[in-house]
């Protein structure tokens, strides 16, 4: 299931339980999928830093984040902390389903 799917799903107001739990389970799915990539993203970006070294640390910053795998990790940065918001709030309701 895609993430964005999966949000539309999630906020929807009367779930049940076991709907709950799917979507918990689903979106934990996710999001640990998110940080095997974005660990792959940084590895390649270490080695960026290394090959592509300019005048800065920020020059070489902003010169990575034009790169296909540089704007990759800004999708999979600001994915996860929403995901890792929507898990939170799923599991207080399921808190108040208990």
């Amino acid at each position: 299931m895609k993430l964005l799917d999966l949000i539309k799903q999630v906020n929807e107001k009367n779930l049940t339980k076991d709907q709950l739990e799917e979507y918990r389970d689903d979106m934990a799915n996710l999001f640990a999928q998110m940080q095997f990539e974005l660990a792959e993203v940084k590895k390649a970006k270490a080695i960026y830093f290394i090959e592509n070294k300019l005048e800065s640390d920020k020059a070489t910053e902003r010169a990575w984040q034009a790169t296909k795998k540089g704007l990759r990790e800004i999708e999979l940065s600001h994915y996860s902390k929403g995901t890792e918001k929507m898990l939170s709030s799923l599991k207080a309701r399921l808190y108040q389903v208990y």
